[in-house]
């Protein structure tokens, strides 16, 4: 297990370099805010929820709303399987939203989304805590454009109906991530925490667009746990993200704040049994 978390780390540092030293065409600053809760059901089961709120040149215009929803299946500790279903709705935003042809940006896109995944809780080495996540995705996206004129300025429609409203797509991500208490010898309630994490996506099968690579994010923060539920984090990501053009990259500087608050509802249909 150790010899897995060495080479996560290789990964990391190693992506982390390489994408800092490529020269994006467009640097940009945004602000993401956003709340994640895993809900305990049984001990097996639990409900995930997530909703992200995202704006472009810093929080003054709007980037991307979405909502992810899904079940949890602990196999065991230290593994647990995922599935869910999510919607994304992406404007145009950034320096490219009027230079790239509009097939790419500059209109917005509504996607539905599945999603399966799979976290390992690797063992951790004194206080430092590793985990892996692996994600795939099945994204139909819509493209929707302004058709608008003078007297109705906000008419909008699906784009291209002639290919169809929905074209399929799919992608893979992987994230490694460590968490180390500073405060404290072990991560417990009023605890000051350290993050960091580094995630990759690449897509894959038909209709992939002319970028086989579709992103990388860098992220470093401190957190606050306040207890084993409940936890907040601020910090920055660094999000490197080649359009589907195949030419023209992004590089965002992202300044995140994440609240994480779970509930334990087995308490509750334990209570309805009983009665």
């Amino acid at each position: 297990m150790k010899k897995l978390v060495y080479l996560n780390l290789f990964v990391f540092l190693t992506s982390s370099m390489l994408f800092a030293q490529i020269n994006p065409k467009a640097d940009q600053s945004n602000g993401w805010i956003f709340y994640t809760g895993n809900h305990k059901l049984t001990d097996k089961w639990g409900l995930h929820t997530e909703y992200q709120f995202r704006r472009n040149d810093e929080f003054s215009k709007p980037m991307q709303h979405q909502i992810r929803l899904g079940l949890d299946y602990n196999l065991t500790k230290q593994l647990t399987v995922s599935a869910g279903w999510s919607y994304i709705e992406t404007f145009a935003y950034g320096d490219f939203a009027d230079e790239i042809p509009a097939k790419y940006n500059n209109y917005k896109f509504n996607e539905q989304r599945a999603w399966e995944q799979f976290i390992i809780k690797h063992e951790h080495i004194n206080r430092f805590h590793f985990d892996s996540r692996f994600r795939l995705e099945q994204r139909w996206i819509a493209s929707v454009k302004n058709f608008g004129t003078d007297t109705a300025p906000n008419y909008l429609r699906y784009d291209d109906p002639s290919e169809g409203y929905w074209k399929y797509r799919q992608r893979a991500r992987y994230r490694f991530r460590v968490q180390v208490p500073l405060t404290k010898s072990e991560m417990k309630d009023n605890t000051l925490f350290f993050v960091a994490a580094d995630e990759i996506f690449v897509n894959f099968g038909k209709n992939v667009p002319a970028n086989i690579f579709d992103q990388n994010r860098l992220y470093l923060a401190l957190g606050w746990r306040f207890t084993k539920d409940t936890n907040v984090q601020v910090g920055y990501m660094n999000q490197f993200i080649e359009k589907s053009d195949g030419v023209h990259k992004e590089n965002n500087h992202t300044l995140q704040v994440a609240l994480t608050y779970n509930i334990d509802f087995s308490k509750l249909f334990k209570s309805t049994k009983k009665e």
